[in-house]
């Protein structure tokens, strides 16, 4: 309440303040990689006032990138009519659009296009122009001083970096504190902690935004970022299946993905880097012939985390340059990732009575999600072993549920065993379902026994997936590149009542 309080006498007050003349905002695009999602702003761009429908992808202005690459006399006039009919209608509201990281994205993409949108403007609609980006100027500015460490988006710092030059307001102690502030957002390993690789590519974007700007200022900081760029990319590197495209984890796609896998100089990371104490993300194995991710994140009610998906314990696993196991994966479709593509049965995973692992709900997040999240990776000659356990399911169905698989070396073979185990005895029965959602492309035969599968890559490349109990074959979607499109997943499917199951099962190639 309070803070809504102090928003609306902010807003009284900037309305009333007019920019200061000597303010320039020419020459201000430091754009590296294009996020801008064209084939969902192309679907809303030509229809009359599409500024009033609520969507992420108009309420950001990423519809001015497809304006400036549509150019001429039409693009600059849809671009002004746009941006001028939106403030009259949003600026004297104090939640959405000017939540999140919205008023950043906005400002960023209205300084990186201005020089385009004032290409043949009179003064008056220049003064206009100049009065919409210094209120968004005082917005972001205030923002960042209420909003919390792990609700600040990488964003909402190159916006800060920028108002904060062109008010000429920048100095060490504001430097210091948007360095803590990133540091606290990437892991020891150098992962974003939202363990989405979509997100935390474009986090070693912006930083690579922020060093120009800070070069293009002059300031000898350009260089501070220098190490974690080259640790988040170094990682980065290691987050793609050997057909170039990134697992499916937390709401990531691979609409982006051919800019991602190009903007690396893989030269600069080809020295070897150890990533041996995983404790809390998305573990990986790698070799010349197979990939295998494992999903071991711990949650928390952080906004950092808001869109992690109920899929701990999910695997991912491609062999030969193709994907074999995957995620449903998300969609920028609507704006948002729709919940279903959330939910524990969208994911390769262990789940429980038909429930999700952590509770997902619009607008408040992770509200209940495992509490212990527990990884181990050993390694042997032949194997190494990655074993993983959460107690996602212990307040309502008394059961630790915990992975392990082995991953041989010199085999193109994974061998998997899922536990169920009582926290206490209780004779209760529950069903479970093991899945494992397959690629698109993938075909499959049972064996006589039921319990075995083949599996025939696009390439014809030929898996054995075995089990120790009869399987069964289900529906499946796979979503990406925001496509959708049918497959089907194996299941493991049974009652469990003792207190401990293990089910045991196996890919190899054949």
């Amino acid at each position: 309440m309070i803070l809504k309080i102090r928003k609306f006498f902010f807003i009284f007050i900037i309305l009333k303040l007019r920019p200061k003349t000597n303010l320039s905002y020419l020459d201000l695009n430091f754009r590296k990689i294009d996020f801008t999602n064209y084939k969902q702003v192309k679907s809303f761009i030509f229809k009359k006032n599409f500024y009033t429908i609520k969507n992420n992808h108009i309420h950001s202005f990423d519809f001015l990138n497809f304006s400036k690459k549509l150019g001429g006399s039409l693009g600059i006039k849809l671009s002004k009519n746009s941006i001028f009919g939106w403030y009259v209608l949003n600026k004297n509201k104090l939640g959405f659009p000017w939540s999140e990281d919205l008023t950043s994205r906005r400002l960023i993409n209205l300084l990186y296009n201005y020089e385009y949108i004032n290409s043949s403007s009179v003064q008056s609609e220049k003064k206009r122009l100049n009065l919409i980006i210094f209120n968004h100027i005082q917005h972001v500015q205030f923002d960042f001083k209420v909003k919390k460490i792990t609700e600040i988006s990488s964003f909402d710092i190159v916006a800060f970096i920028l108002s904060t030059f062109i008010l000429k307001k920048i100095n060490k102690r504001r430097i210091d504190y948007i360095k803590y502030i990133i540091e606290n957002q990437i892991d020891k390993l150098g992962m974003h902690k939202s363990y989405n690789i979509l997100e935390h590519t474009k986090f070693i974007n912006n930083l690579n935004e922020i060093k120009n700007i800070f070069l293009f200022f002059d300031m000898n900081e350009s260089a501070v970022f220098d190490n974690l760029i080259l640790k988040m990319t170094s990682i980065l590197n290691q987050y793609f299946h050997h057909d170039g495209t990134i697992p499916l984890f937390n709401g990531s796609n691979n609409l982006y993905t051919k800019n991602i896998n190009s903007s690396i100089n893989k030269e600069n990371y080809l020295k070897i880097r150890e990533f041996e104490n995983v404790s809390n993300g998305i573990a990986f194995y790698s070799d010349k012939n197979k990939k295998v991710f494992f999903d071991v994140v711990q949650p928390n009610r952080n906004k950092i985390s808001s869109n992690l998906n109920a899929g701990t314990l999910s695997i991912e696993i491609s062999g030969f340059g193709e994907k074999i196991f995957s995620n449903c994966g998300a969609s920028e479709s609507f704006g948002k990732n729709p919940e279903y593509l959330r939910y524990s049965a969208a994911h390769s995973t262990i789940v429980l009575q038909n429930t999700n692992i952590s509770e997902i709900k619009e607008g408040n997040p992770h509200k209940k999600f495992p509490q212990s999240v527990v990884f181990r990776r050993d390694k042997e000659e032949e194997f190494e072993i990655f074993e993983g356990s959460h107690n996602g399911y212990l307040n309502k169905f008394n059961k630790i549920i915990k992975r392990k698989l082995r991953i041989y070396k010199k085999e193109n073979k994974i061998i998997g065993e899922d536990s169920f185990i009582a926290y206490k005895n209780i004779n209760r029965r529950f069903v479970y379902h093991i899945r494992f959602h397959l690629a698109a492309g993938i075909t499959h035969n049972f064996t006589n026994s039921k319990k075995n599968i083949i599996l025939k890559t696009k390439t014809n490349n030929i898996w054995l997936y075995k089990s120790d109990m009869e399987l069964i074959v289900e529906n499946s979607i796979l979503v990406d590149n925001n496509f959708t499109q049918p497959t089907k997943q194996i299941v493991i499917k049974g009652i469990v009542a003792d207190k401990k199951v293990i089910r045991k099962w196996s890919l190899e190639k054949i």
